[in-house]
């Protein structure tokens, strides 16, 4: 929900209860209002009455437009206006109607009458059903107001603070570019831009940092590596070597190979979760997958597995060429170091999915384990744990879903394409 919206239910929520409130006062205070006036009316037909008294020397009872004057024989004294509520029949309506009724004993021209006057109440359902339909109005009123203007005034305060979001979405670690701040009129934005700007240089030499650490650090390596396992296969053609010496410097020889393929996983795990790898384009699967079927047949013929695919034929991933190289290289490997021999592995390609299946010993972790870095089975022992973390990497990066299942004696793993 966007944040004027939810600002706006906000407020109008408010204005309810604000109106609700309201509502009663205004009712208590327009009833309080209503009786005064009513009072105020039967005090002015209460003189009239009087004056008509004295006027015409009033000796009988007197019932008239409401009015009921009824002299007093005998001793009396003067009382106190009283108000009361009673039901007089309405003469248009020909019903029962609440009416207001004021009583009290009046001396006039040394003789006292006992007057009644009654006027018709104004219903506090009626003054309830008045405040209520014109708050509703209102209220709708204001909704639309607030709705309508408050959309096209949000549209000029938020702008600075979509400028910087469509800026932070379009920030790009390659460009060593931080985000620059911009000053706006709004003092909370402002501080927003400055973090923005603050937060991104930081991010960019960070970056640079690590960069220039990882790289140097695997080119550093790289090179003794390579001097290490030179002068071991030197020691290793050399004459008169014990078979001792010779287990012990293809023990060191082994060592050596694998930290550099340990290094060189580790860097380019580095670079894809850098994205340095963005030339992205369109790339068959079908051709990719059928030259390394011919790449890796003598690996495969060594261990006398037998692989079939079924490859729709057109099937293109939009990705960068070098990792659909390295995601298929690493699932074809993984599936002929997990066999055995005389095992099988099975390929299938569709426009949605590659499922690559192969025989193998049963797991000895969860199969969902299996993505996680340094993870591996048991039984691969020449694996350095990161083959699979790299395809899911690659996978994430592209959108892709990737699953590891195991059903029987086969192990399955299957990528879906976005």
């Amino acid at each position: 929900m966007r944040l004027f919206l939810k600002i706006t239910l906000l407020y109008l929520s408010i204005s309810l209860m604000v109106f609700v409130a309201g509502g009663a006062i205004t009712f208590q205070v327009i009833k309080r209002e209503i009786d005064k006036e009513q009072q105020r009316f039967l005090r002015e037909r209460l003189r009239w009455a009087e004056k008509m008294i004295a006027h015409r020397h009033l000796s009988k009872p007197f019932h008239h437009d409401k009015i009921i004057i009824d002299p007093i024989e005998g001793e009396a004294q003067e009382t106190k206006i009283v108000y009361s509520d009673t039901l007089v029949m309405h003469v248009a309506l020909l019903r029962m109607e609440p009416h207001i009724k004021l009583d009290v004993v009046r001396e006039v021209d040394g003789r006292f009458y006992k007057i009644s006057i009654y006027d018709l109440i104004v219903e506090e359902d009626d003054i309830a059903e008045g405040v209520q339909e014109s708050l509703i109005k209102v209220f709708i009123i204001l909704a639309i107001v607030v709705l309508v203007l408050g959309s096209a005034a949000s549209y000029y305060i938020f702008k600075p603070f979509n400028s910087a979001l469509s800026k932070i979405r379009g920030f790009n670690l390659k460009s060593h570019q931080a985000i620059g701040y911009e000053k706006s009129n709004t003092r909370e934005f402002d501080n927003l831009n400055k973090f923005v700007s603050e937060m991104t240089q930081k991010v960019v030499d960070d970056y640079e940092a690590l960069k220039e650490f990882s790289e140097n650090a695997s080119h550093e390596m790289q090179t003794p590596l390579a001097i290490a396992n030179g002068k071991l296969e030197l020691l290793l053609g050399s004459e008169n070597l014990t078979d001792e010496q010779v287990e012990l410097l293809s023990s060191a020889q082994s060592s050596v190979q694998r930290l550099s393929k340990l290094n060189k996983a580790l860097s380019l795990l580095t670079k894809i979760e850098n994205k340095e790898f963005e030339n992205k384009e369109q790339v068959n699967l079908q051709v990719l997958i059928s030259q390394l079927i011919f790449d890796f047949k003598e690996l495969m013929e060594l261990k006398s597995i037998e692989i079939s695919a079924d490859l729709a034929e057109g099937v293109k991933v939009y990705m960068d060429p070098t990792l659909a190289a390295v995601l298929v290289n690493n699932l074809f490997q993984n599936a002929i170091r997990h066999n055995y021999v005389n095992g099988f592995i099975k390929v299938n390609l569709t426009n949605n999915e590659l499922v690559i299946s192969n025989s193998g010993e049963p797991l000895t972790m969860p199969a969902e384990h299996m993505f996680e870095r340094f993870r591996k089975n048991n039984q691969s022992k020449d694996s350095i744990g990161l083959g699979l973390a790299i395809v899911s990497k690659i996978c994430e990066i592209n959108y892709f879903s990737v699953k590891y299942t195991q059903e029987g004696g086969r192990h399955i793993v299957s990528v879906k394409f976005k």
